[in-house]
């Protein structure tokens, strides 16, 4: 079974934390330049691929459900 290939995508421009890449399909859009893999400059070509990746963790689902328990329902106080 012959694996898919990934869409490729040119490092069109770097300016300050923002890198410009082009589709090889031609469009164009901006991402910040953290999400590139080190060596990554203008003239590079790179390899789209994603993967899915569970949810992190919700650090203020406690404490909405806590909120939830106390509330009486009545006016806020302040």
């Amino acid at each position: 079974m012959t694996r898919p290939t990934s869409p490729l995508l040119f490092v069109d421009a770097v300016e300050g934390e923002t890198a410009r890449l082009v589709l090889s399909g031609g469009q164009a859009f901006s991402v910040p330049l953290r999400l590139l893999p080190p060596g990554a400059k203008e003239g590079t070509w790179l390899h789209a691929s994603f993967a899915l990746a569970p949810p992190p963790a919700d650090a203020g689902a406690e404490i909405r459900a806590r909120l939830g328990r106390d509330d009486d329902g009545g006016d806020i106080k302040l």
